[in-house]
């Protein structure tokens, strides 16, 4: 079908697609209550051991099964029917949920419990998040391409929004285990979704038999095409150094403003609020023709508001700092994602995307541990300052060192 110019200049383009508004409203279901689990993990943590070295262990060893995947994670993505392939994935991550619910609903939970989990949870991540990025191309085709990913990252960031409100209540009323096992039963939205796509509207993308045993295709074509090397190095450095930040907020609200498990989903709903104006922002046609100019001005603004939230000792204040954080990080990510599908071609998405994906979460797992450290021996407010101040530098440099990619349209 020939899109309509009207149509496809629409901030919500994308909706059009059949396929697709049963997957960002299958997603969004999931993606509440992955939040919900993300902050009540984070509290379980806090309450079993009081460590910030601790939520950021546990953060960390999530990351550890996508050193060893990443490579083949790529290729499974670019070999195998994605839809499949995102469905065993979901499937086990709603068990891992549900597992979890009843280690804490029986009282047997324990930190070794709630590590071994995030690793099972990290390898299924490992599998499923290079698909998923590698599959909205078949839900809407290049034509809409940029668009569907501003409203994947807008519908990623609504569910920061009700996520944490949501867990910060139900935590405060009837403990962690009732949002883990919201979470698993949050899973089926997307599963269902998957099972009523029209497969015949798919438009199918990857490599042949052959083609997908060349494990490093992807790392050779991200050394060889220099914009796209630059947006994945950029995002890598700030997943290690700024993004991290969401792991002091339980720190922040307890001993920083003086609040519980409400307020503290209430400031990560706070981020998420500005990240869904962002995610706004960033699919409208304004962004779609400067992706480049957008991705710098994230890359900058993100760390400047960061540095600001790490000086603040209102909660007022510190909400709306929030609101700012998760707007310049939603610039600096939806459109390097975008720049780097438009440039790929169908053939390596997936595996250029495990890359992408990997270094994107690894970082941050890895940060999530230089935080929480660094944190253990100054002050959450300290820590989360020299990491940002990091983050700001990388950014001017990035911005220096590869003029074309503010450029980039």
């Amino acid at each position: 079908m020939i899109p309509r110019a009207a149509d496809t200049a629409s901030t919500f383009g994308a909706m059009r697609h059949r396929n697709f508004r049963l997957w960002f409203f299958g997603q969004l279901t999931s993606l509440v209550g992955t939040w919900m689990q993300v902050i009540a993990q984070n509290w379980l943590v806090y309450q079993l051991t009081g460590s910030a070295g601790d939520l950021g262990l546990v953060n960390f060893v999530g990351a550890i099964p996508l050193v060893p995947l990443t490579l083949y994670a790529g290729a499974i993505a670019d070999r195998f029917e994605k839809r499949r392939v995102i469905f065993l994935c979901q499937a086990s991550m709603m068990v891992l949920a549900f597992l979890l619910a009843a280690l804490c609903y029986t009282g047997v939970v324990r930190l070794w419990h709630v590590m071994f989990l995030a690793f099972l949870l990290g390898a299924a991540q490992a599998l499923d998040t290079p698909a998923r990025q590698a599959f909205v191309v078949e839900l809407v085709g290049r034509e809409d391409l940029s668009n569907a990913i501003a409203l994947n990252s807008g519908m990623f960031q609504a569910a920061r929004v009700l996520g944490p409100a949501a867990a910060g209540v139900l935590v405060a009323t009837s403990g962690v285990a009732g949002a883990f096992f919201v979470n698993g039963a949050s899973f089926l939205a997307v599963l269902f979704a998957l099972f009523l796509m029209d497969a015949a509207l798919l438009r199918k993308t990857g490599g042949d038999r052959k083609s997908t045993r060349d494990l490093l295709g992807g790392v050779r074509y991200l050394r060889e095409h220099r914009l796209s090397g630059a947006v994945v190095l950029l995002i890598s450095l700030s997943a290690l150094l700024a993004m991290p930040y969401y792991v002091l907020i339980p720190i922040f609200a307890k001993e920083v403003l003086g609040r519980g498990a409400e307020g503290y989903g209430m400031l990560m709903s706070a981020a998420g609020a500005g990240a869904v104006i962002g995610s706004l922002f960033s699919a409208s046609a304004y962004v779609r023709n400067r992706k480049g100019a957008t991705v710098t001005a994230g890359s900058l603004g993100f760390p400047i508001f960061l540095l600001a939230f790490a000086f603040s000792r209102g909660y007022v204040a510190a909400s709306l700092l929030l609101v700012a954080v998760g707007f310049a990080f939603v610039l600096q990510n939806a459109p390097a994602n975008s720049l780097l599908q438009e440039q790929v071609p169908d053939h390596l998405r997936g595996r250029v995307m495990a890359i992408y994906v990997s270094l994107f979460l690894g970082m941050m797992r890895v940060g999530s541990l230089l935080v929480g450290g660094l944190a253990s021996v100054t002050s959450a407010p300290a820590s989360l300052a020299i990491l940002a101040a990091a983050s700001l530098l990388v950014g001017l440099w990035v911005r220096h060192r590869y003029p074309e990619l503010q450029r980039s349209p």
